[in-house]
């Protein structure tokens, strides 16, 4: 299977201070399915982190493959975007799969704990 834009990374910046970034396959690719993936969405205000910083809107949201559970790709809507998004990066580029996403240790409290709690969760969906 092909992955369209595997590795590539990009970002914009939005009026309300909140970055987007972007990296491997879009919610477009799996709409259409050209990827047959399986999707995540946690809105960061569920984030204790983000709380302590008065972050109330944003998301982290990322795409794994069906069955092999690998991620291929990712969206972070946030202030901090640019930075989040390195971790789903790595996992694209590494092909790793949720699992080894979901087990990898991240610091509480923290922003880039929503990622591993994404990937949590699309392994137990």
């Amino acid at each position: 299977m092909r992955l369209p834009r595997l590795a590539a990374s990009s970002r914009q910046r939005t009026e309300a201070a909140f970055v987007i970034a972007t990296v491997g396959v879009s919610q477009k690719d799996v709409d259409e399915q050209v990827v047959d993936a399986e999707v995540l969405m946690l809105p960061l205000s569920r984030n204790a982190r983000a709380k302590t910083l008065g972050i109330t809107d944003g998301f982290v949201k990322l795409f794994a493959q069906k069955g092999s559970g690998a991620v291929v790709g990712g969206v972070v809507v946030a202030p901090r975007a640019s930075e989040l998004i390195f971790p789903v990066t790595l996992a694209v580029q590494h092909r790793l799969n949720v699992d080894q996403v979901a087990s990898t240790f991240t610091v509480y409290p923290s922003l880039s704990g929503s990622i591993s709690e994404a990937a949590r969760q699309l392994r137990q969906g």
